[in-house]
């Protein structure tokens, strides 16, 4: 019995969903900060990240098998890598509050979890439209919307990180901080990844 055919745009769009639930709880831990929360999260984290790993897998050996996928092997490889990407930083945030046992919130670290929301659901947008080239136009503006938001983010970290240095006198709270703003930073930029690369598999299959 021949196996069913896989749908590598649905993929691509499953493990872009398991970004925006990584980045809704991101925020609405940030929220509701709780200190004694951090390790349950991690944990809740931390399984979303196995099923996104799974599905990369899982995309990968039928990658291997199929004669002729939609687009470029290269493309799908590189793409699912880059979405990858995206919650493998997510996860890497929420390690960061626990391991460094953060217990109070900086105000500008709760505007980047919104901004990172933001360009998660932006990039699950996109990728809804990805397969359809009726709405190219549609995924260019929305490419460009996640563009924005990032740089939106590398505004924020420089502030962030400047009040950090301008403001904070205690060293470890200063390299604490530091990688915590340098660890979301990596999330917006790994999102705008995303975006730029469907931005050139559309033009090269334009």
């Amino acid at each position: 019995m021949k196996n069913k055919e896989l749908n590598y745009y649905d993929e691509f769009i499953k493990n872009v969903d398991i970004c925006c639930k990584i980045s809704n709880i991101l925020k609405q831990h940030t929220e509701n900060f709780q200190n004694e929360n951090a390790k349950e999260t991690e944990e809740m984290v931390h399984k979303l990240e196995n099923d996104a790993d799974l599905n990369l897998h899982h995309i990968k050996n039928y990658l291997v098998k199929d004669f002729l996928p939609p687009i470029d092997r290269e493309d799908i490889i590189l793409l699912v890598n880059k979405i990858d990407d995206v919650v493998d930083n997510l996860d890497e945030v929420i390690i960061d509050l626990n391991i460094f046992n953060v217990k109070v919130l900086r105000e500008d670290f709760k505007e980047y979890t919104q901004l990172i929301d933001k360009a998660c659901l932006k990039l699950k947008e996109m990728m809804s439209n990805f397969k359809n080239s009726k709405k190219y136009e549609e995924t260019k503006s929305i490419i460009i919307d996640i563009n924005h938001l990032e740089e939106q983010g590398d505004r924020l970290f420089e502030k962030s990180i400047k009040n950090l240095y301008d403001n904070e006198t205690n060293s470890i709270e200063i390299s604490k901080w530091h990688n915590i703003y340098e660890c979301v930073e990596n999330c917006m930029d790994s999102c705008e990844c995303v975006a730029d690369y469907v931005e050139e598999i559309l033009m090269k299959n334009a």
